[in-house]
């Protein structure tokens, strides 16, 4: 059976149209032979009951039997001798006829005969079917094979209705496929419509409302909590960082500034992913993708120079303009500079590149990374060999996922001459501010 309903609904009907139209024309071919048998078998007997009423009476029976086309009537003995005989001499028929005590009808090929007991013998009444003048068998041939011509439309017919009917179910089924398709983290909003399934697939709907509903509620609590938690530690953080400031120790006031620094930088990053919530169509602004890049360049470019590396900014010459959330986009490309700086030894050189379209990219010289660690960089929480290097593990995931929140995505491959690494994020076509105006 074909495993769409649509399918599986036409070929039950086919199969049942199939087994309808057969069934239909064995049933109208016995009964159309039974009745043509009962009215030829009444006829023998009524031939027969003349017969032998002529015999009894001692009339000849020549002048009340009419045998008609294709009739023949014998008078036989006991020795089966013809004693009388109307109509065509049939010896076969004769020599077939059964001689009981009571009568009986029989077959000799296309005829079909009665046979009678008689004080003097037996009357054999027959009747030859092939006769030309006979049109019993000629009506039930002709009857059946013109019901086989109407049978046969009508049971194309009715898969042919039945295939309508499902094509019509299974476009309505696909108006709310396409419906819930549109769903998602950013439009928890939409919701299936009632009253185009049928009734017994409306529970299924209203159950993925239901559900739906509760989703969107589960992720409002988690994004204002996310938010709610970040905004509450900003404080801590900056009374953390003014304490550290006076300690003595160099060493320790650096690894405490760096531990702050580290958690400001989640604290960002949380934020950043609470805002991404918000459709970019009703919160983002116009982003220049060139100055945004030349920006975080600028802001990265003294601790890059400080760690021995050193990082480049290499423009398109085509504008790049887009919708979207500028403060996530930032984040997100500094993110990209910050592992490049980490996780690469002094002497790398950074290359941040803008373009062309809605692209923004980050590639390193560094070390090769093996190929089993590619597929897992956007993994949260996993950093791999580098586990003893600085870091959550958490911002390649935020990268992927700011990407992802502007209808885009984040490819990671191998850097010029299989060295390094180069993160590309691509933004959704759909972004365009040209398209918006």
């Amino acid at each position: 059976m074909p495993r769409s309903l649509f399918g599986q609904f036409v070929a039950l009907h086919a199969v049942i149209a199939v087994a309808a139209a057969v069934i239909l024309f064995a049933s109208a071919t016995t009964v159309l032979r039974q009745t043509a048998n009962h009215f030829q078998r009444d006829l023998l007997r009524r031939q027969a009951a003349t017969s032998t009423a002529a015999l009894a009476t001692g009339t000849p029976p020549a002048r009340v039997v009419t045998v008609s086309s294709g009739m023949a009537v014998s008078v036989v003995d006991r020795d089966r001798r013809v004693l009388n005989s109307y109509g065509a001499a049939r010896p076969e028929v004769v020599a077939a006829a059964p001689l009981g005590t009571r009568a009986q009808f029989f077959h000799v090929r296309a005829v079909e005969g009665l046979s009678v007991p008689h004080k003097n013998g037996w009357i054999i009444v027959s009747q030859d079917d092939a006769d030309p003048a006979v049109v019993t068998d000629d009506i039930v041939r002709t009857f059946l094979l013109r019901f086989a011509l109407i049978c046969l439309p009508i049971a194309a017919l009715v898969p042919l209705i039945g295939a309508l009917l499902a094509r019509r179910l299974t476009l309505r089924m696909r108006a709310v496929s396409l419906i819930a398709g549109q769903i998602g983290p950013r439009s928890l909003d939409i919701r299936l419509p009632r009253g185009q399934l049928p009734l017994e697939a409306e529970p299924l709907a209203e159950a993925t409302n239901a559900a739906l509903d509760r989703l969107a509620a589960a992720i409002q609590v988690q994004t204002a909590f996310a938010a709610d938690v970040a905004h509450e530690l900003r404080t801590p953080l900056a009374v953390v960082r003014l304490r550290a400031d006076p300690v003595a120790d160099p060493a320790v006031r650096a690894a405490l500034l760096s531990s702050v620094d580290r958690a400001a930088r989640v604290i960002d990053q949380l934020l950043a992913l609470a805002d991404l919530e918000r459709p970019i169509d009703a919160h983002g602004t116009e982003v220049d993708l060139h100055a945004l890049a030349e920006g975080v360049v600028i802001d990265c470019a003294p601790a890059v120079f400080a760690s021995g590396r050193t990082i480049a900014f290499e423009p398109d010459d085509a504008p790049a303009r887009r919708y979207g959330y500028p403060e996530a986009l930032a984040l997100a490309l500094r993110n990209l500079v910050d592992n490049a700086t980490r996780h690469t030894p002094p002497g790398t050189a950074i290359v941040v590149r803008s373009g062309p379209g809605p692209r923004l990219s980050v590639s390193d010289d560094g070390p090769a990374v093996p190929e089993a660690d590619l597929s897992r960089l956007t993994d949260r929480l996993w950093r791999g060999a580098g586990a003893n290097v600085a870091g959550s593990g958490i911002g390649l995931s935020i990268v992927d996922r700011i990407a992802r929140a502007h209808g885009g995505h984040l490819c990671v491959s191998r850097g010029p001459g299989e060295r390094g690494l180069s993160f590309e994020i691509v933004i959704g076509a759909s972004d365009l501010v040209e398209n918006r105006s």
